[in-house]
């Protein structure tokens, strides 16, 4: 028995272009299959990671710093605040003279924070919220109670 018969079916029962239609069926088939589920398998191909971040937060309300939790955090992107420290703002002001003084701020605060993030590491960068994680960046957290921004001035592995 031939492979191609001569009136071009395979194995002499089914035709070879209909077979060739059916494959490239299946194959878009399958394709199609694989873009769609796989789509979700791409966020999961990057490394999930924690990266503690210090964060200094200036100019802010006596009740914000004392709505920021210490602790275990309740949100995905926040695992821990596992440092807290408050301080009066640092103003520079000028007495009568012209001479300049740094004083405490009689209501604003400087929060400095040290954070646990739930970070993806992407070409052995950490990264959160899409974007990379370093020193000087402004970053904005969600605590649910209160929302702040801040910048990073530190950067670990906390893995």
């Amino acid at each position: 028995m031939d492979l191609i018969d001569d009136k071009g079916r395979l194995f002499g029962t089914v035709n070879i272009i209909d077979a060739l239609a059916v494959l490239l069926v299946l194959a878009v088939a399958a394709a199609g299959t694989a873009f769609v589920l796989g789509a979700d398998d791409t966020e999961s191909a990057a490394t999930q990671h924690q990266t503690t971040v210090t964060l200094r937060i200036t100019d802010v309300q006596p009740y914000v710093a004392d709505a920021i939790p210490e602790g275990p955090v309740d949100t995905d992107r926040i695992g821990a605040v596992t440092n807290k420290s408050v301080r009066p703002t640092e103003v520079v002001v000028a007495d009568q003279n012209g001479t300049l003084h740094v004083r405490d701020h009689p209501q604003k605060r400087t929060v400095t924070l040290d954070v646990a993030l739930n970070t993806t590491v992407e070409n052995g960068e950490p990264t959160f919220a899409g974007e990379q994680l370093e020193v000087g960046r402004q970053l904005t957290l969600d605590f649910g109670r209160v929302t702040v921004t801040g910048n990073v001035t530190r950067v670990a592995d906390s893995n």
